[in-house]
C-alpha cells in the first residue's frame, strides 16, 4: 500500500484535488520529469471518504495491488499494440513486396499510436474505485510539527 501525505487544494462532491510533495512513491510513476518541466507539484484526485476541507493535510492511500494493475495496463497496452503492427509489417512485406524493415517499423509506430488512442478512449472504463487513491484521514496541523 501506497501512503502519502498532501493539502488538499479543491474540493469537488465526494473528490479532492490533493498537492503533495515529491516522494519514492512519485519517483516510481514515471510523471516526475513531466511534472519538473511545468515546475509544479504533483496535484491529483482522491475520494475524499475523511471530508476534508480546502487547506487541510491528509493522508491518501493507493493500493498497491491497483498500482501494479494499472501500470501494467497503462504500458503494455501500447508496447503489445507495437509489437503487433511490428509482427504484422514483416508479414505484409511479404505479400506486397516491400521492404520488411520499412514496413515492421511504420506499422509499429502506427500500433503505438493505436495503443495510446485506445488508452485514451477507453480512461473512463479503467476509472474504477480500486485505482483512485483515497484520502483515509485529516491530519492535525500539530501532528505533523
Amino acid at each position: 500500500m501506497i501512503v502519502d501525505i498532501g493539502k488538499v487544494v479543491s474540493v469537488e462532491g465526494d473528490n479532492a484535488f490533493v498537492e503533495v510533495e515529491r516522494t519514492s512513491a512519485c519517483a516510481q510513476c514515471g510523471l516526475q520529469e513531466v511534472e519538473e518541466l511545468v515546475g509544479g507539484k504533483p496535484v491529483f484526485m482522491a475520494l475524499n471518504t475523511a471530508k476534508a476541507t480546502v487547506g487541510e493535510m491528509v493522508k491518501v492511500r493507493v493500493q498497491s495491488v491497483a498500482y501494479l494493475k494499472a501500470s501494467a495496463f497503462i504500458y503494455g497496452i501500447p508496447i503489445l499494440c507495437l509489437i503487433i503492427g511490428a509482427l504484422l509489417g514483416f508479414y505484409l512485406a511479404g505479400k506486397f513486396g516491400i521492404s520488411s524493415d520499412t514496413m515492421s517499423a511504420l506499422l509499429s509506430m502506427a500500433g503505438l499510436i493505436l495503443g495510446i488512442v485506445i488508452l485514451f478512449l477507453f480512461r473512463r472504463k479503467g476509472a474504477k474505485k480500486e485505482y483512485i487513491p483515497v484520502i483515509v484521514e485529516v491530519i492535525v496541523k500539530d501532528a505533523i510539527d
